[in-house]
């Protein structure tokens, strides 16, 4: 008989979903880790086949690849129930952008762990975030173990003042704000045993200058860097963009150059098939943001986008950071564009909530899936709860009726960073009791700006 083959790590399932290309359901299976590597994924192996230095999961768990994030805004929870009532051009433009200016990198540092603390708790093992702060952002997951890709803000406009329809371009702050870019980017990239890397996070078409968007892509270029951007987000984008350089958004990126296999393309909304064609030629990736779609009331054509060959992953975007909502956010919002239920499937939400999420960010190498060489970056989701009985074992168990609340471990590079749904590197208030102290004073400054924020104890408003 064989000795036994030592690992670190033994997690078993009532069922594995690897999110291999046959999209195999393995009823009975076991993940075998070892220095952090996936060595093993099948089914169960004999008794006394392997020597584990611990296991866990086992019948009533189903294990499956840690969720990937594409897009995402952490530490914008503060903006949670203020703009969910407006268009896409009012909700930045009225609310957020006005805001914004006015949080410290303490507050947003608080928002960043409990943002932290909701997508690690939701299954999300990797993030790739835009936003600023990031040092604060890239602090927490350093010591929480997630993985990672991280950007600073970049752009050369007064943000408060587009929504006057002031888009004037000042070279010092697009400058300004470019240095502390690539500063950052030096700074962090390769950190956390290599979970950290970075990008160049040039804000948006209409808020950073064409000049501004060109030094960022030779920068990115030059540094062997990832860029990030949003396009063809809202109207107001595309009718500036028009207005400038007489094409959308996406057009106007490839004309300077700036589309590329690198250049992650947050939400699309409104771009044209002629444009979707562009992505697809630049193999350009594409970061879909299905809950906030639809609260806008407009729902790009996933399945026509999918079509294309368009490298795609889900992202929560920001303050719902929920891959299970974002899951059936896109089922739900391709079928209803298509008109059929065919448009898309539950395989293909879980697909692209983990591997292709993964080829949006260029890990598809390394995460994604639950393949033998890959990083143990995988959850174990509790299916024993009566919202999921009785479990049949498909997806569509998975992906329509769990949710984030039932994910109750987290491994990323083969170390546990959630058991029993405790993050042992955060307060074990997760940031609440900070936040709660803080929310009268923005409560108040939210209704100087006339957001829809309800005068409370405490709120310091007028």
């Amino acid at each position: 008989m064989a000795p036994p083959v030592s690992i670190d790590l033994l997690v078993r399932a009532e069922f594995v979903y690897p999110v291999d290309a046959a999209m195999r359901v393995i009823p009975d299976g076991e993940i075998a880790i070892k220095d952090g590597a996936i060595l093993y994924c099948g089914p169960q192996m004999p008794a006394g086949h392997w020597q584990a230095g611990r296991t866990l999961g086992g019948s009533g768990y189903a294990a499956l690849p840690g969720f990937v994030n594409c897009h995402s805004h952490t530490a914008s929870v503060i903006f949670r129930s203020q703009t969910d009532d407006h268009v896409a051009k009012t909700a930045l433009l009225d609310v957020a952008f006005r805001l914004e200016k006015d949080i410290s990198e303490d507050e947003w540092g608080l928002c960043a762990m409990l943002g932290t603390a909701e997508m690690i708790r939701a299954g999300m093992t990797t993030i790739n975030d835009i936003w600023y702060a990031p040092e604060r952002l890239a602090t927490l997951v350093e010591k929480t173990g997630l993985r990672a890709q991280l950007a600073y803000k970049v752009f050369d406009v007064k943000l408060e003042h587009l929504r006057d329809g002031d888009y004037t371009h000042y070279t010092a702050i697009g400058d300004r704000r470019l240095a502390d870019g690539i500063a950052f980017a030096q700074q962090w990239n390769g950190r956390g045993d290599g979970r950290i890397t970075t990008r160049i996070g040039t804000h948006a078409t209409d808020t950073c200058s064409q000049a501004l968007l060109q030094i960022a892509r030779a920068e990115a270029s030059r540094l062997g860097l990832g860029l990030h951007i949003h396009c063809a987000q809202s109207s107001a984008e595309v009718d500036e963009i028009r207005a400038r350089h007489g094409c959308g958004p996406v057009t106007y990126l490839d004309r300077i150059g700036y589309l590329g296999d690198d250049a992650v393309l947050a939400h699309l909304v409104f771009a044209s098939d002629d444009e979707f064609d562009l992505v697809a030629k630049a193999n350009a990736p594409y970061a879909h943001a299905s809950t906030i779609y639809p609260r806008r009331g407009r729902y790009p054509d996933l399945a026509k986008i999918l079509q294309r060959g368009i490298r795609t992953g889900l992202a929560t975007d920001w303050m719902l950071n929920d891959p299970f909502e974002a899951m059936r956010y896109a089922l739900n919002g391709a079928r209803m564009v298509a008109g059929s239920p065919q448009a898309l499937s539950c395989d293909d939400a879980l697909y692209l909530q983990t591997m292709g999420a993964a080829c949006v960010l260029g890990l598809d190498d390394k995460i994604g899936s639950l393949e033998i060489g890959k990083r143990a970056d995988l959850i174990l989701v509790d299916i024993t709860a009566p919202h999921v009985q009785p479990y049949y074992g498909s997806s569509a168990a998975l992906v329509y009726y769990a949710r984030a609340s039932d994910v109750k471990t987290s491994i990323v590079d083969g170390r546990i960073i959630m058991e029993e749904r405790i993050i042992p590197t955060l307060p074990s208030d997760l940031g609440v009791d900070a936040i709660r102290a803080i929310t009268p004073r923005w409560r108040g400054q939210l209704q100087n700006y006339g957001s829809r924020a309800v005068a409370g104890p405490g709120c310091l408003c007028g």
